[in-house]
């Protein structure tokens, strides 16, 4: 091979921050061949193992340490000249990418987008709906300008972020449950039904489990018979009797709206959650600072999100 590409050098710095070929492959959602095509087309430039295998996946070589330190200050180069590029331009335009959570998703970014482009009419979005984690993960890799999520546990002192919104969680039942005609439970009466959660990687699923912890509860007594995507898979199941859930407070007011569901607050336990819009704690493309501007100022004019009402 006579040249090598950026995305092979993306790829080899997900191996190396993972240490395993598969998880980079679901990271940068592609084929576990591909990663290894990608790591055997370095290695043949490079005339070079990079990796040596261990019994927890895989380790740089000393060769490897070399390439990853300049990797990162390549792809550092080629961001920082992209800026520079995009700073000479006197008409602001361009694409801007966002990852985005289900709640802030459907119910934040579509108002905050029409906003901007009011001013900037040239610039265009494209919105990729992934969960808190995965959209944190793509953010970190490059494969995204930003992320619009509903937690960044684990993530605060490696990205910078500002609040654009403020929800609480509530529990969700089916119409005609025991529990439908309550104001309130406590967290330690949900355990005792069937309950539908979101996947792992799930910004609402990270909250819920704090809330247990903070309430001495493991999130293992729930008695979780589904794993569900989204937030408007949970409430059809929940409207079809699979079980009960927390979920957005947003979501479930339309959804008990609809009459599919019926909403009951939390009691004794802070059910509260923040929304949040991140991005790298580096220089960003022109038009992406200017969208990060107008984020930092718009969240004041929209800090909190309303409750609804438990009727």
């Amino acid at each position: 091979m006579e040249t090598i590409r950026f995305d092979y050098l993306k790829t080899f710095l997900t191996v190396t921050r993972t240490h395993n070929f598969s998880t980079a492959a679901k990271e940068l959602k592609t084929s576990q061949g591909t990663i290894s095509h990608h790591v055997a087309a370095l290695e043949e430039y490079f005339n070079t193992e990079l990796f040596k295998r261990t019994a927890n996946g895989v380790e740089l070589t000393d060769s490897g340490k070399i390439l990853a330190e300049a990797a990162e200050k390549i792809l550092e180069e080629v961001e920082s000249t992209k800026v520079a590029i995009s700073s000479t331009k006197e008409k602001l335009a361009g694409i801007i990418k966002i990852n985005v959570s289900s709640v802030p998703g459907e119910h934040i970014i579509p108002s905050l987008i029409a906003e901007f482009q009011k001013e900037h009419p040239d610039v265009r979005f494209k919105i990729k709906a992934e969960d808190s984690i995965n959209s944190l993960l793509k953010l970190q890799v490059g494969d995204a300008d930003f992320a619009a999520v509903g937690t960044i546990k684990g993530y605060s002192n490696k990205l910078e972020a500002i609040e654009i919104g403020e929800e609480q969680l509530v529990l969700i039942v089916p119409n005609g449950h025991e529990l439908a005609n309550r104001k309130s439970v406590k967290l330690t009466e949900i355990i005792k039904y069937p309950y539908v959660n979101r996947e792992e990687t799930s910004g609402t699923r990270k909250e819920i489990e704090r809330m247990l912890t903070e309430s001495g509860i493991s999130s293992s007594e729930l008695k979780t018979t589904l794993e569900l995507a989204s937030t408007e898979a949970i409430i059809t199941a929940v409207s079809e009797c699979r079980g009960i859930s927390v979920i957005s407070s947003i979501a479930s007011e339309k959804a008990q709206a609809a009459g599919l569901v019926k909403i009951v607050r939390i009691q004794g336990a802070d059910s509260k959650r923040k929304l949040y819009m991140v991005k790298p704690k580096r220089k960003l493309q022109k038009v992406s600072e200017v969208f990060w501007s107008f984020c930092t100022e718009y969240r004041f004019k929209n800090a909190r999100t309303p409750c609804p009402k438990i009727s």
